[in-house]
C-alpha cells in the first residue's frame, strides 16, 4: 500500500487529485497533481481571478519560489487548479480567500472566459473570472511572495514584452490578459 506523501509546509502536494478532462473539457478520469506537472498530455483544470480596484488598476500576484511550476513569476490576483469534483466559480472563489483572504460568493465572480493553456510543463483548461476589490490583502505567506496594483496599460506593456521581459509572466496569466484585452475595448493591445 503506498503511503501519501506529505509535503514540507508550503509546498505544492504532488498527491492532489485534478479532474483529468479532454480538449472539450469533459472529465474523463482523474490526475494527481505530480503525474498533471510533467505530462502535458493530461489535461486539467484551473481557474484565475483579475482582481481590480476603484481606480481600474490590475492586482498581479508574485508566485512564491517555493512554487512547483512557474516560481517567483507574477501570475493572477488568485489563480490554482480546480480540485476533483469542484467547479470552476467555487474554485475562483476558495482561492480567492486563500491567497488574498478576501471572501466572495460564487455570485460576486463576473464570468470572463474560458481557454486552453498549453506550456512546456502542463496543459490546463482555465476559466477566468473577474472581481473588485481594493484590499487590504493577506497574501498567503507560502503560495505568494505578495502582490502590487499596475494600471492596464503596464501590464500589457510588460505582457507584449514576452516571457524574458521585466514582468515574468505564468502562461496562464499571459492566457488570461489576452482575454481581457479582447473583452476590453479601451485596453491597449500587446
Amino acid at each position: 500500500m503506498r503511503q501519501a506523501h506529505t509535503p514540507p509546509p508550503g509546498q505544492d502536494n504532488p498527491d492532489e487529485l485534478f479532474d483529468l478532462v479532454d480538449r472539450e473539457d469533459q472529465v474523463i478520469g482523474v490526475v494527481r497533481r505530480g503525474e498533471a506537472h510533467g505530462h502535458p498530455a493530461l489535461i486539467h483544470r484551473s481557474v484565475q481571478v483579475l482582481v481590480f480596484n476603484a481606480k481600474g488598476e490590475l492586482l498581479l500576484q508574485r508566485r512564491s519560489q517555493r512554487k512547483d511550476l512557474f516560481p517567483g513569476y507574477w501570475c493572477a490576483s488568485a489563480s490554482g487548479h480546480v480540485d476533483r469534483g469542484e467547479d470552476y466559480a467555487t474554485a475562483a472563489a476558495r482561492e480567492l480567500h486563500e491567497e488574498l483572504g478576501i471572501a466572495r460568493a460564487t455570485s460576486d465572480l463576473a464570468w470572463l472566459g474560458k481557454t486552453l493553456v498549453v506550456s512546456e510543463p502542463e496543459t490546463e483548461i482555465t476559466t477566468v473570472f473577474l472581481a473588485h476589490a481594493d484590499g487590504p490583502f493577506t497574501f498567503h505567506p507560502t503560495e505568494t511572495a505578495g502582490g502590487a496594483f499596475s494600471p492596464l496599460a503596464v501590464i500589457a506593456a510588460g505582457r507584449a514584452e514576452g516571457p524574458s521581459g521585466s514582468l515574468p509572466m505564468t502562461p496562464a496569466l499571459l492566457a488570461a490578459l489576452d482575454l481581457l484585452l479582447a473583452h476590453t475595448p479601451s485596453a491597449p493591445t500587446p
